[in-house]
């Protein structure tokens, strides 16, 4: 309670209010808090006490009833009285941010409440609710988002850092009930330089976002929402309403308001990418829900508005990190990189990143890092046909964005891509799939994709059958050899992907042992020297694109041929007719490899010696 030599500060009015108030009337504290806008930092500074002596949590009923009704309108009144004195700092040593210190110092009085408002009144657990539901949002978040968010240090602990975990749980559900309100502006955020209301939506995704730092919150998530997919699907309402804010005029009217659509949409994607490092389950559901089409197209969206340079720079610098952590480790980084594309992702980050490179390497710039995933992507047949549509609008982009390009390597991505383009016309696969997207390896009757049905080997997965007894005729003939050969050729990691792009993979194998001939005819000499024993089964390891030849004995690659010994896999190539003299070289066999994930390598069978296997013996018969 306030010492008698203090209350004497105050004028009469509000001396009288606070007696009345230690005295459980409800009408003075009501008056009270209307009287506290008008009041001097020093007289907030000596009310502090009064706004909390009624938050004792031992007068909190299990259950909202008219019995406990004073008790609960005096906690309701404590609470606006908390939030009407947020922000008011007159700069001055003895008083600035007394209102902070107060709410941090009394948090285990304040705190339970905010957990008996929240389930009582907000999630409507109560029959009997003296405070209606909005009146509950506004009190509970705008206390939460000033703790959380508006008054907090970097590094600094915070109430609920310092352990107070039950309000988890009202966070998370906040963060799903801030989608299903209609009423917007409801929280109200304090600032030095005043009091700004701000949106439910907008406040309950940074408070989550700054949970998300603790596993324990996006545990208590999954339980609260029902699953991975509920978590999921709401993470991407929230982008996709950033991208509703951006057009509306009313939202990005003030600089305040474009601040904050920033500060939200770097929260969302925090959001996702925390959310994902801690649950694999949930980073592919993102994925395959769209993420990140959805948070490259809400940056674009974002990217005509007024903010300064810095702003997008940091949108940017908020997405790109979640964007390279899904090409490291999610299971399907070509559809990634994929849905980047198709949201303009490459245009985007040329027009908001600098012009030039930095002068010391950094862990991620963005211009050259995307350009560097694309260049590195392009021997799959996905990535390969979206860039060969836009290549040339890329090539003759105005202004800056060519400047850009050009300054960071985009002459030899753009020969690149035409050159693939020109491989890849080459006719060596009799039939287009029946989707378009790509080729696949078709039976040689009489059938076509249009009429049939066509059914895959369930062992390579490449080769497809118009009927069981033409499967049954092909393996006969030649598949029983192939088979294990095509399947080893598209690997197991991104096979649906590969094995669309084995007529590229061929033909850059075929350039590359061109190109490389002399230097592996040097090699091979030198490891026949270094390996005696193994001389008439060495390897040709050849990388698509940049890196060096290796030359290895063949029991470095058994492990591409799922379960055979290194003798079956010598006697299967040795059985196979052979007709254009793959075999007949210095070296035993060859292998490739290409960019699996981002940074990372995958090792592949020779897909010319694979598909001639299947197809050269075939043409021959025909």
């Amino acid at each position: 309670m306030i010492s008698a030599t203090l209350l004497s500060r105050l004028p009469q009015d509000l001396q009288r209010l606070v007696q009345g108030v230690s005295n459980r009337s409800i009408a003075d504290f009501r008056q009270l808090c209307k009287r506290l806008p008008g009041c001097s930092t020093s007289e907030l500074c000596i009310l502090q006490p009064v706004l909390y002596m009624h938050l004792d949590p031992d007068r909190i009923p299990p259950q909202s009833t008219p019995a406990a009704n004073t008790d609960i309108v005096l906690a309701r009144w404590s609470l606006v009285g908390i939030i009407a004195t947020l922000g008011y700092h007159d700069g001055s040593a003895d008083s600035a941010g007394s209102e902070q210190q107060y709410l941090l110092s009394a948090w285990n009085r304040v705190a339970p409440w905010l957990v008996f408002f929240h389930d009582q009144f907000i999630m409507c657990r109560a029959k009997y609710r003296p405070v209606d539901r909005l009146r509950a949002i506004n009190l509970v978040a705008s206390i939460l988002f000033h703790v959380l968010v508006v008054d907090r240090d970097p590094g600094e602990n915070t109430a609920l850092d310092a352990g107070t975990l039950t309000l988890y749980r009202p966070i998370a559900e906040l963060w799903l009930l801030a989608l299903e309100t209609k009423e917007e502006n409801l929280v109200y955020m304090s600032l030095q330089s005043g009091g700004h209301i701000t949106s439910f939506r907008l406040s309950s995704s940074i408070l989550a976002a700054e949970c998300t730092y603790n596993e324990l919150f996006v545990t208590i998530l999954l339980e609260v929402s029902g699953g991975v997919g509920t978590v999921t699907s709401a993470a991407l309402k929230y982008v996709k309403s950033i991208r509703s804010m951006a057009k509306d005029l009313d939202t990005v009217s003030t600089a305040l308001k474009l601040d904050l659509i920033v500060s939200m949409f770097s929260s969302c994607v925090a959001f996702i990418a925390r959310t994902s490092i801690y649950n694999a389950a949930m980073r592919e559901a993102y994925i395959l829900r769209q993420s990140v089409k959805e948070i490259f197209s809400t940056l674009r969206a974002l990217q005509p508005l007024p903010f300064g340079r810095g702003r997008m720079v940091q949108a940017l610098a908020s997405s790109f990190p979640y964007f390279i952590f899904i090409l490291q480790h999610a299971d399907d980084p070509v559809s990634a990189l994929h849905q980047a594309l198709r949201a303009h992702a490459l245009e985007t980050v040329v027009h908001i990143g600098p012009l030039e490179p930095p002068e010391v390497e950094a862990d991620i710039h963005e211009i050259p890092s995307f350009l560097k995933i694309l260049y590195h992507h392009l021997v799959h047949d996905k990535i390969l046909t979206y860039a060969c549509k836009h290549v040339d609008a890329w090539s003759d982009a105005p202004g800056s964005m060519r400047d850009k390009i050009l300054a960071h390597g985009w002459p030899i991505i753009e020969q690149t891509i035409r050159s693939y383009a020109m491989f890849r016309s080459e006719e060596m696969i009799r039939q287009l799939s029946p989707g378009g997207n790509g080729w696949v390896l078709q039976c040689y009757c009489s059938g076509t994709a249009e009429d049939i049905k066509l059914m895959q080997c369930a062992g390579c997965q490449v080769v497809r059958y118009c009927s069981k007894r033409c499967q049954r005729d092909s393996w006969y003939s030649r598949h029983r050899l192939s088979c294990k050969f095509l399947k080893a050729a598209v690997g197991s990691s991104t096979p649906h992907y590969v094995k669309r792009s084995l007529r590229l993979l061929a033909a850059l194998e075929d350039s590359q042992m061109q190109n490389r001939w002399d230097n592996i005819r040097k090699l091979v000499v030198a490891a026949q020297c270094e390996y005696p024993e193994d001389r008439e089964r060495l390897v040709v390891e050849v990388p698509v694109g940049e890196g060096k030849v290796l030359v290895r004995p063949f029991r470095h690659y058994l492990f591409l041929f799922d379960g055979l010994s290194e003798n079956e896999v010598v006697d299967r190539l040795s059985s196979w007719p052979d007709p254009r003299g793959h075999l007949r070289r210095s070296f035993f066999c060859s292998v490739i490899t290409i960019n699996d994930r981002y940074l990372s390598r995958q090792i592949l069978f020779s897909p010319r010696t694979a598909l001639d296997m299947e197809t050269v013996s075939a043409n021959a018969q025909l």
